[in-house]
């Protein structure tokens, strides 16, 4: 089937069972399936009515630049085996890295500088051991474990809500750019132009699961839409492992529900690497050894970020050696930076 044949599927957003018997009434026609499908008499008024707003502007865009739909055929074997798997899907950047062992990492938006650091950490290690870690491009927990991957020189998956050009958040221009040109691919089972809505995201969440052979939830709170995708792994058979933090967090509750639900909970990546039958990666090598400012600079910060007056004040050193031996810190991996200050890197 051509690219445009499957811009139109994908726009009509067939359900999965009708769209494969749409295909295979119409069989390997090639360029006359496209005009079969629009006259279809199966076809629902709201497919219909989807399909009169079919462009493919931003297909023949989305191709140009290296774009590409992805058949069953090319699916890797933990999406094949789900009952409900997309049709097809547009997939830029480098496809093979879905077939790796994966991980997907899910959590909040909202997400507190601890899960950030925790996501980063676990992230950093899957993507050493040649795991591919898949997310669903999401601010929060999502983009701490892609920018830690990508870091790591490793392969990650972004699922998206909206179309495979579509970049939201805005922000993450960049992000998805370095994610396509060389760790990994972005992925949506929307077509090409598709803007990201409420209900799409519940589906992105499922193929979030679909494509992951274990889920780690980070960070999630009671309402989550990382829930979700944690119960969808659930009935897909899939293994789904928790991070805790504090009780008095609102923003880990829905984790915390996960755990007395009965979901393993885990601190480490390498508990991840052996449900997935990988050895552990060998320790990353020691860091540099602290001067005696860093190593007072290291008994105040924590995994919370702290604001460097108040850093003065809880170590009496002057404020221009704090802010130099914070960044020679930073440069080393001790800490990392944010706007509320500076956290130890966990």
């Amino acid at each position: 089937m051509t690219p445009q044949f499957w811009q139109a599927v994908l726009t009509a957003e067939l359900a999965p069972g009708k769209g494969r018997a749409l295909i295979k009434e119409l069989g390997p026609l090639h360029e006359s399936a496209l005009p079969k499908l629009l006259s279809h008499p199966l076809l629902s008024r709201a497919e219909r009515g989807r399909l009169a707003s079919l462009d493919m502007n931003p297909l023949e865009s989305a191709l140009r630049q290296g774009a590409r739909p992805v058949e069953f055929s090319e699916y890797p074997e933990p999406l094949r085996a789900w009952p409900d798997n997309p049709i097809a899907l547009f997939a830029w950047g480098d496809w093979h890295a879905t077939h790796a062992p994966t991980v997907g990492i899910v959590g909040t938006r909202n997400a507190t500088n601890y899960g950030k650091a925790v996501a980063a950490k676990f992230a950093e290690a899957l993507a050493r051991a040649g795991v591919s870690v898949v997310s669903g491009g999401a601010l929060g927990i999502d983009a701490a474990a892609h920018k830690a991957v990508v870091a790591a020189k490793g392969k990650t998956v972004a699922v998206l809500a909206g179309g495979v050009d579509r970049v939201y958040p805005s922000v993450h221009a960049g992000l998805f750019q370095q994610i396509r040109t060389g760790h990994g691919c972005l992925v949506s089972q929307f077509a090409c132009g598709t803007k990201p809505d409420y209900y799409r995201f519940l589906i992105r969440n499922q193929l979030i699961a679909a494509l992951s052979k274990i889920i780690l939830v980070i960070e999630a709170p009671e309402k989550s839409g990382a829930l979700s995708t944690a119960h969808r792994a659930n009935e897909l058979g899939r293994e789904v492992f928790v991070v805790p933090a504090n009780i008095d967090n609102p923003n880990f509750r829905g984790s915390h529900a996960l755990i007395r639900d009965g979901a393993p909970l885990v601190d480490h990546p390498d508990q991840l690497l052996e449900a997935l039958g990988i050895e552990p990666q060998e320790s990353i090598p020691d860091l540099p050894p602290l001067s005696e400012i860093g190593t007072q600079l290291m008994e105040v910060l924590s995994a919370e970020p702290l604001a460097p007056d108040f850093i003065q004040e809880r170590t009496g050193l002057p404020i221009g050696e704090i802010m130099s031996e914070l960044t020679m810190l930073e440069m080393d991996g001790y800490v990392t930076q944010s706007s509320g200050g500076f956290a130890r890197k966990l």
